[in-house]
């Protein structure tokens, strides 16, 4: 399992698929996979210092650490953290993200109910008694979240579950897809709330609506770009 896979100053992986028009970016990230489940961290920050995480998946004490020493190592303050959605693996680290930073922590209420329900869902999935730290705002569709001198927009995603957003940065022409959009593939749609019509519809409707040359990142696995998606992804054809 890797810590952390990937920095915005370093260059993108040269795909000959991808065709980015970015690579120095006034918004810089920091990229991890954490828990089991091979989920993508982002550390979003700018110039200023201050950032966002987005999806706080860290499992263990090793993985707290790696967070805390990036962000203590940059000199970062954590403003917020991002849930693109609710379900366990983007959240197993929110407990301790609230204790370590106090920031305000944002969801969709549509997605309440999976982080009402996470003791137990992560006992019936086998990884022990869990504690979650509750969300303090909520947003809806087109929402601005503004940390430093950026800003993401709020894309609503419904489909992988109700609740499911991106968020979007226009400046630095990056999009944060959680569950919502893969490397040629989508997010599944058999867990409760999810409808793969409905995910179909909204990444059709919210992002392939963005720019070609748009660098999606997931929340599982590849960089892609929404060009290449909107020709290549056989559930979008």
């Amino acid at each position: 399992m890797q810590d952390a896979v990937c920095e915005s100053l370093v260059a993108l992986p040269n795909f000959s698929l991808f065709s980015f028009s970015k690579l120095i970016l006034a918004m810089e990230y920091k990229q991890f996979v954490f828990n089991p489940i091979q989920e993508n961290t982002y550390v979003v920050y700018d110039e200023t210092g201050e950032a966002v995480i987005i999806d706080a998946g860290n499992f263990n004490e090793r993985e707290n650490a790696a967070l805390a020493d990036f962000v203590s190592g940059k000199g970062l303050t954590v403003k917020a953290v991002l849930c693109t959605h609710c379900h366990w693996d983007h959240i197993f680290g929110l407990d301790w993200v609230a204790q370590q930073y106090q920031p305000q922590i944002y969801c969709h209420a549509a997605d309440l109910a999976w982080i009402e329900n996470f003791g137990h869902i992560c006992e019936s999935y086998g990884f022990g008694e869990r504690t979650v730290a509750y969300p303090t705002k909520f947003y809806s569709n087109g929402d601005i979240v503004s940390f430093g001198k950026s800003e993401l927009k709020v894309l609503s995603t419904p489909g992988h579950s109700q609740g499911g957003v991106a968020l979007y940065s226009k400046a630095d022409n990056l999009l944060f897809s959680g569950d919502t959009l893969f490397f040629n593939s989508i997010g599944r749609a058999d867990l409760p709330g999810g409808d793969e019509q409905q995910l179909i519809e909204s990444i059709k409707n919210q992002l392939l609506t963005l720019p070609d040359d748009t660098a999606v990142l997931p929340g599982h696995g590849l960089q892609t770009s929404i060009g290449f998606e909107r020709t290549n992804n056989p559930y979008l054809q």
